[in-house]
């Protein structure tokens, strides 16, 4: 397949295009993205499949400045991308764009076709990122998938807590009662595979079928690492030292992934165990 990429570099991306290497992929650079449309056009022009994982991080304290940079590597990029669509004459086949489970409430169990969207500035912020996808020609299959929390041990939430754990600082956070909608970084890469061969549209959740909350998932950590689980982070020290962003780790949604089982596909790591004692030990 011809494969054009936003956010090749970033964890996600990296990890697709190695996942991928029989395919040909089409870096997008910064410049291409955020640069005039009918130039972005030209890469795009005649590939399979379109992929956008572009965004900047999120896990920090949501300054005015951090905000603006978090909105428009998502909302902007998005619609450069849409708008080129737009200009091609033979126009991609798919186009993937990432999202966020964030755009679901607290508090209650989540499917694509069973669900209730939060109110937060995070569910804000990823309601109208998918927006902007949403608007791509209607030639174009649009899959649109909503990631939980994403284990691996070259990026995300798991390198600092391994970190932390090393340390003898491991433990819970707040209550330990949020829950974790986990998913390991291989499943990502072979979910978005998965549906790049599979004719389906729409939103997909891209969880493990099995969440578990922050209790259990440190309680693992801990028994894998054989390292002690003895501290607890409160909640109120993490809103000040994160602020909005703190809300990542400690409220939680839970969310499954059905219509993904719905297609056929078949997990490789669906619980926290086998996750993390891959992550940790390779098997």
């Amino acid at each position: 397949m011809r494969i054009a990429i936003a956010g090749y570099n970033g964890f996600i991306g990296s990890s697709i295009v190695s996942g991928g290497s029989n395919n040909e992929f089409i870096f997008l650079s910064r410049e291409l993205l955020y640069g005039d449309n009918e130039v972005l056009a030209n890469s795009l022009e005649n590939t399979d499949a379109v992929l956008n994982f572009a965004g900047y991080p999120i896990a920090k304290r949501w300054t005015g400045k951090r905000k603006k940079l978090i909105w428009e590597s998502r909302i902007t990029i998005t619609q450069n991308i849409v708008k080129a669509i737009e200009h091609c004459k033979i126009k991609p086949g798919v186009f993937i764009n990432s999202s966020a489970i964030g755009i679901y409430k607290y508090d209650t169990i989540n499917t694509e076709e069973d669900y209730f969207f939060g109110e937060s500035t995070l569910a804000g912020l990823v309601s109208a990122w998918e927006n902007e996808a949403e608007k791509v020609h209607p030639e174009v299959k649009l899959k649109i998938i909503r990631l939980g929390l994403v284990l691996g041990r070259k990026g995300g939430a798991l390198p600092f807590l391994l970190r932390l754990f090393n340390l003898g600082l491991g433990g819970k956070i707040g209550s330990g009662k949020q829950v974790y909608s986990f998913i390991h970084i291989q499943d990502v890469v072979q979910a978005v595979y998965f549906l790049l061969d599979n004719k389906e549209e729409g939103i997909f959740n891209l969880t493990a079928p099995e969440p578990v909350t922050n209790k259990v998932f440190t309680e693992t950590l801990a028994r894998q690492m054989k390292r002690p689980a003895f501290f607890a982070v409160p909640s109120f020290v993490l809103n000040l030292m994160l602020g909005n962003a703190a809300e990542l780790i400690t409220r939680g949604q839970t969310v499954l992934p059905q219509k993904l089982l719905n297609a056929g596909y078949k997990f490789t790591f669906a619980t926290i165990n086998e996750a993390i004692e891959n992550i940790l030990t390779g098997k």
